[in-house]
């Protein structure tokens, strides 16, 4: 995966005389966006555009068309990634070459003179800058003919899915669906609760959604439904609703009947203190969280019943919660989990939650795991594979595998859908 140099791409709609013309957009409005070009068996040349509102430079102020294409450009705090102006036109342009079995995320960020980041700043300036200009700017790309999603901010991003990319089947089938009539979303076959979760012990009051399933046995006896803590639970409620998932898997029979709980994060500050092996958070939960849910569905109290799930910091919360509480939680999902915590230049093994399990203080076979993590996460691959290794080490039987993606909300659907099946199949 590299940028490829910004000079004009050699696709036939680029070629065109009438290039940014409204029948040149149309064109491109019908064959959607990003271009993809074959470059070779391995590989495709992937071309983005961003029409400018304003027009061509003489009326335009914009001054830059950023992108972050997830797990690809390089990070914003070390390079900007641009899209540029063709000639006078309102035209902008950038290009890239994408194996062909490439999913993700992007989003465009258009800045005029004002939103250029400040001169000389530090690298805490430069992250204030490019958080507040995201949250204030960025866009999805509206040529995409793909449904958008939202990172956990709620951004709006594009997804971007190339020839070979792979999608669970059930995505790819609640997908279809949508495509075929858009007006509808699937009827929910389970029954959904809200609840507030109002914590003394944290001092806190968030959203918590609650959500029971029907498996294909009806007589399963609530007592001994399975229970899922999903962390980020706003994500998979709201921005990437896994309710109808859930639903197709269950009357499959790919999923047991369960009670599913969705946690909301509520906002990035309190996320970076519940999730980082926080033990006032996993009490709360315990003490007060799950008695409340219960009173309104009764859900099992076996561990080995017990299942909590989590993306990046939620997959490092996730391990922490089970091994210091495997009386309650006994299954484990975690995806591209933040083990170098809480040293953020950590690349090796010695993450704080690693070496506790290393110390092996769970007894063995106690925890059933299932983790994943995406090939191109450098910096997260080495202290996953370190926690697998370690998870191995002390016992614990466990499914570890690294998908072709990135750190990225689009990729984790589907891992997220095979690591439930995997790790509850045997539950119904």
């Amino acid at each position: 995966m590299r940028p490829i140099s910004p000079a004009l791409p050699r696709h036939p709609l680029l070629q065109r005389a009438d290039l940014g013309s409204p029948a040149w957009w149309q064109a491109v409005q019908q064959t959607g966006t990003p271009l993809i070009q074959s470059m070779d068996e391995a590989s495709d040349q992937v071309i983005f555009l961003w029409r400018d509102p304003q027009g061509g430079p003489q009326n335009s102020a914009c001054q830059q068309v950023y992108i972050d294409v997830y797990s690809h450009t390089p990070h914003p705090l070390q390079q900007l990634s641009s899209l540029q102006r063709i000639g006078q036109s309102d035209v902008w342009c950038w290009q890239t070459v994408l194996p062909k079995d490439w999913c993700g995320s992007y989003f465009l960020l258009p800045a005029e003179k004002q939103h250029l980041p400040p001169s000389g700043a530090t690298r805490a300036q430069m992250r204030q800058w490019w958080t507040e200009l995201m949250v204030a700017r960025a866009q999805s790309d509206s040529l995409n003919p793909l449904p958008t999603h939202s990172n956990g901010s709620g951004v709006s991003l594009s997804r971007l899915s190339l020839s070979q990319a792979v999608k669970h089947a059930v995505w790819q089938q609640l997908e279809s669906g949508l495509e075929t009539d858009s007006r509808n979303s699937p009827a929910l076959r389970g029954q959904l609760q809200t609840l507030r979760w109002n914590s003394s012990r944290l001092h806190t009051d968030r959203n918590v959604w609650l959500y029971r399933t029907q498996g294909k046995n009806a007589d399963t006896v609530d007592s001994n439904l399975p229970l899922v803590l999903l962390l980020d639970g706003q994500y998979w409620a709201q921005h990437m609703p896994l309710f109808p998932a859930l639903d197709e898997l269950s009357a499959r029979g790919d999923l047991p009947a369960a009670v599913y709980l969705f946690i909301d994060a509520m906002n990035h500050t309190q996320r970076a203190s519940d999730l980082t092996c926080n033990a006032d958070f996993w009490l709360a939960v315990q003490q007060e969280l799950l008695p409340q849910a219960c009173a309104l569905q009764a859900f099992s109290a076996d561990p080995r019943r017990s299942l909590v799930a989590g993306q990046s910091y939620g997959g490092l919360a996730a391990m922490y919660a089970a091994w210091h509480w495997p009386q309650r939680f006994g299954l484990v999902l975690s995806q591209s989990g933040s083990f170098w915590w809480p040293d953020a230049n950590e690349t090796g093994d010695q993450g704080w939650l690693t070496r506790q399990v290393r110390s092996g203080s769970v007894p063995p076979g106690s925890l059933r795991v299932w983790m994943e993590v995406g090939c191109y996460e450098t910096d997260m691959t080495g202290v996953n594979q370190a926690m697998c290794a370690a998870l191995k080490s002390a016992g614990h039987p466990i499914s570890y595998r690294e998908f072709r993606g990135g750190h990225d909300w689009i990729c984790w659907r589907n891992g997220l859908l095979s690591g439930l099946c995997d790790l509850l199949s045997a539950l119904a």
